[in-house]
């Protein structure tokens, strides 16, 4: 009986571990965001950076970004949020939102930071929302201030 009790505790424990692992090293919250334009609709998958942590963490030292993924960036309440490039390795769209999701600004082909001190980009009103996905991508899917995006 003694036998039984231990084995079902090292299950419980091997079960208990496995769901840390998964919720400490999962990409968090993944997501989608569509962007509406012109021109159509494009979808992109994204992580979700809703902490101070991870927005300082942000896309650094990736090597890649796939032409379909980014990183959504939640703020608790709109402000001016300052990014930089720092220990960035590819170049990025930054696209700016307000708390309808509506484009209020953005930029474009953001180069990765070389040497410090590393310039800041900030937008030209408030944001809630900040979406970072391949440098190139604004242009290639037309998309402007006003667009409105969707996060699914």
């Amino acid at each position: 009986m003694l036998r039984k009790i231990l084995k079902f505790i090292i299950l419980i424990a091997i079960i208990v571990g496995i769901y840390f692992l998964i919720v400490t090293f999962w990409p968090k919250g993944a997501k989608n965001v569509v962007f509406n334009t012109d021109s159509g609709s494009y979808t992109y998958a994204v992580e979700v950076s809703d902490n101070r942590d991870t927005r300082m963490k942000g896309l650094m030292e990736r090597e890649k970004l796939d032409a379909d993924k980014g990183m959504l960036f939640i703020f608790e309440d709109e402000r001016i949020p300052a990014f930089w490039m720092k220990n960035m390795k590819i170049p990025l769209d930054m696209v700016f939102m307000d708390k309808d999701y509506k484009v209020v600004d953005y930029f474009e082909n953001v180069p990765a930071c070389t040497a410090d001190p590393c310039p800041h980009y900030l937008p030209s009103v408030n944001s809630k929302y900040v979406v970072e996905v391949n440098a190139g991508t604004v242009d290639k899917i037309g998309l402007q201030k006003g667009d409105l995006a969707e996060v699914k």
